[in-house]
């Protein structure tokens, strides 16, 4: 849903009016003004649906460029990132932010972060993108699914920096929401099982195969 208050900017951002967007730029106004929400016109262009998709990544690295900072969290703790995570933007949408310094690792109020909306939301190429990201920070992401088969029986596998596999997928029941302890990052140079604070919690359709269940993540 577009935030109906806020700022011009922000109104002008949210209705994709690329033109008003740069006058009111050049004109002096604060680019990370936030509205009652505190979400701000970077978080606008994420959450945006706009009428071509091509001008939402176009949109978001303007305000980038301009000084928009990625990683300003709303009063719910959520970032633009997570955001666009949650929101399906887009993979380009989040190699923009991630490329421009947003953190891909940063928790929300609720302790979520933009890899728990991406799975959440089953956005498999968003997904990589901030595993790719995490990866290039020294960071390894462990996922750890769960799938109860019609039977009962019980299965789990754990993935290092990727997300379960698309013929995987095919044979595994929809998600329904992640645990706690279903993702965790850890620096390369952490030892082997190690544990780490749990990294997010959501809820979504999520990706088939990443179902919730009573499993805790280790480091290897």
């Amino acid at each position: 849903m577009l935030p109906a208050d806020g700022s011009a900017l922000l109104r002008a951002v949210a209705q994709g009016k690329f033109r008003l967007t740069r006058l009111l730029l050049e004109g002096g106004a604060y680019i990370n003004e936030g509205n009652a929400a505190g979400q701000t016109p970077l978080m606008a262009a994420c959450r945006a649906r706009y009428a071509d998709p091509l001008e939402q990544p176009r949109m978001v690295r303007y305000l980038l460029e301009n000084g928009a900072d990625p990683n300003i969290p709303d009063k719910t703790g959520k970032t633009a990132l997570m955001h666009a995570c949650a929101e399906r933007a887009g993979a380009a949408v989040a190699a923009v932010l991630l490329a421009h310094g947003a953190d891909p690792s940063a928790r929300d109020y609720a302790g979520a972060s933009a890899l728990v909306y991406a799975i959440n939301r089953g956005d498999r190429e968003t997904l990589q993108a901030l595993l790719d990201a995490c990866k290039a920070q020294g960071k390894e992401v462990i996922i750890i699914t769960s799938d109860t088969s019609p039977s009962g029986t019980k299965t789990t596998r754990q993935y290092l920096n990727s997300p379960p596999s698309p013929g995987l997928e095919e044979k595994r029941s929809p998600a329904l929401c992640m645990s706690p302890s279903d993702i965790e990052v850890r620096t390369a140079a952490s030892l082997p099982g190690q544990r780490r604070p749990p990294h997010g919690t959501g809820t979504g359709g999520g990706l088939p195969g990443l179902a919730a269940g009573n499993v805790h993540s280790e480091a290897y």
